[in-house]
């Protein structure tokens, strides 16, 4: 006499478990991390700026210097290219205006983020801190 034996059922391993653990630990992560804050560099736009007053050579409150970026990363601030010779002494010579003025820096649209970055770190480091990032829109 054979002896039917019933089959046993196999386990099905399901994957809502893990989901629920995934879900509660992204919850988690995303409550607890620290987001880099968006405004260290503000960015402004060329119309927010009233035009400047024709005198030229006049120091007077709110004056502005434009520094251009080229897309070789050439910094070129008032139609002079600077290099390393002769960086610290137009910046040293910008920082010694009374009062300081504003720096504007224009990059091209080429340019590489490493030549913007060592240009914020020389105005800094020279005593700067009125910076500004300029986006020229075009018109639709």
């Amino acid at each position: 006499m054979t002896l039917i034996r019933p089959q046993t059922m196999r386990g099905r391993i399901s994957l809502v478990p893990l989901i629920d653990v995934l879900f509660i630990l992204l919850v988690y992560f995303m409550v607890t991390s620290v987001y880099l804050d968006l405004d260290m560099i503000p960015v402004t736009r060329k119309a927010d700026f009233p035009p400047t007053s024709p005198q030229a050579g006049a120091v007077s409150e709110g004056t502005r210097v434009l520094l251009r970026i080229t897309r070789d990363g050439d910094l070129i601030l008032r139609g002079l290219q600077l290099n390393e010779a002769n960086q610290t002494s137009a910046l040293s010579a910008l920082a010694s205006e009374v009062p300081p003025p504003q720096v504007l820096i224009l990059p091209s649209g080429a340019a590489p983020l490493f030549a913007l970055t060592n240009a914020l770190d020389a105005f800094a480091s020279a005593g700067l801190t009125d910076m500004r990032v300029v986006r020229i829109e075009g018109r639709p």
